[in-house]
């Protein structure tokens, strides 16, 4: 077997876990210890529950809604947030719209209070939401795109990993980017760091197992408080989910307006 079938084969042995089930919840929900639950909303099937929903939003989300000069992304943006108050209800026994939210350095939100652990990421009109009881989460979604892979890596990723990407053949090449894409962006997400890390470190993100114990170079000595897990959330579309502390159970659910 030749170099590149090889590094092919292995990539795709190591890489995102293949298409989940997810569900519709049925009655209460309860974050159990050592569960994070996954959310999936498909936006675009949504937008007729756009008026409804976005009656939830605060000042400073819908401010943040206006910033948008495409109205397609600013619709998706306000399903995406309003979605995120409807999920977080849910756990709390509350109205979405009495939700308070503070944020960190870097932007990201978190609950006032502080009760329920939470990260979103939407691309396109697929969003995903990560909840959790005790962990810090990260979770990122990308939607694969041909090209991305050529134009990004050659001006900022060390070559030590643009070499790997070109060992590969397409599409694996093109995934190998976006798995590593959406690892690195979880993972920074997860430390509320936005995309602080120096992108000398992407390779370790390209060669990670599935649900792994793991750290960049940077962080050998927080190597073990934590993980990651990708997964396609649906065709066309990876994702990865960044966790501090150990592995989890994972539970993937769908949601829809009449939840």
């Amino acid at each position: 077997m030749s170099m590149p079938q090889k590094m092919r084969r292995n990539h795709q042995m190591k890489g995102t876990s293949g298409c989940r089930r997810w569900v519709r919840p049925q009655g209460s929900l309860e974050l159990k210890q050592g569960e994070i639950h996954l959310w999936r909303a498909d936006l675009d099937r949504h937008m007729d529950s756009l008026p409804v929903l976005e009656q939830t939003l605060d000042a400073g989300e819908r401010e943040k809604a206006g910033e948008f000069h495409s109205e397609a992304d600013r619709n998706r943006f306000i399903l995406a947030r309003a979605i995120l108050r409807t999920i977080l209800a849910k756990y709390l026994n509350t109205q979405p719209g009495q939700l308070t939210f503070c944020y960190g350095p870097q932007g990201k939100p978190e609950l006032a209070g502080g009760s329920v652990r939470f990260n979103v990421s939407h691309s396109d009109g697929l969003a995903l939401y990560a909840i959790s009881g005790v962990h810090d989460v990260g979770v990122d979604v990308e939607r694969v795109r041909p090209g991305v892979e050529e134009d990004v890596a050659g001006w900022l990723f060390p070559l030590r990993a643009i070499r790997f990407l070109e060992a590969l053949p397409q599409p694996a090449r093109r995934h190998a980017f976006f798995q590593g894409w959406a690892r690195m962006e979880a993972y920074q997400k997860a430390r509320g760091e936005g995309l602080a890390l120096s992108f000398e470190n992407f390779e370790t993100f390209l060669h990670q197992r599935d649900l792994v114990l793991f750290g960049p170079r940077e962080d050998l000595g927080e190597a073990a408080q934590w993980w990651l897990h990708g997964f396609f959330p649906r065709r066309g579309y990876v994702a990865a989910l960044a966790a501090r502390g150990h592995k989890c159970r994972l539970r993937y659910w769908r949601w829809h307006a009449s939840n």
